[in-house]
């Protein structure tokens, strides 16, 4: 099973980092992260599904989020998954807003699909907010986004993640 750092003093890191000429204790590569943290985010569960193009941003993006972190969470944290994911929004039909002057949708729910590099994809999530139902639905907005999820310490949490690199 993959875990965090298994040096988890700071110090000890700290002395990896430097030991390794990266004084300025930034990561630049994915053999930096395995021989400073002892884990491969190449064997991150889902990696194997990505697209080339994916696994180079997955790649950037961790070594960007692992850098703009401190030591003290770095060493505990990794990301135990990886995700090219199609959200899409199930929509109701058009309504007028007297208030607003325009037309608006409701969002009424929202479905996840993970899209795997041969282009096939697998239901994961679907879901309706309290007035939704799929009778509802008249139409739908699709976006695909990298789906990063981590572990830091005792708590988790996952990133939507651009090609830019930018993530929320």
């Amino acid at each position: 099973m993959r875990k965090a750092t298994n040096r988890t003093s700071y110090k000890e890191v700290c002395a990896l980092y430097e030991a390794t000429g990266r004084t300025d204790y930034r990561l630049q590569t994915v053999n930096d992260i395995k021989v400073i943290h002892g884990f491969d985010i190449l064997e991150t569960t889902g990696y194997e599904d990505l697209t080339e193009e994916q696994k180079e941003t997955f790649v950037a993006y961790v070594l960007k989020h692992l850098n703009s972190v401190g030591m003290n969470t770095r060493i505990t944290m990794f990301p135990y998954s990886v995700h090219y994911v199609r959200e899409i929004s199930l929509l109701s039909a058009e309504t007028w807003c007297e208030e607003d002057q325009r037309n608006y949708r409701e969002e009424l729910g929202r479905e996840y699909l993970i899209v795997k590099a041969n282009g096939k994809t697998k239901k994961w999530k679907k879901f309706f907010y309290e007035e939704g139902t799929e009778n509802k639905v008249d139409s739908r907005r699709e976006t695909e986004f990298l789906r990063v999820d981590w572990k830091y310490g005792t708590g988790r949490e996952w990133f939507h993640v651009s090609k830019e690199l930018s993530y929320y």
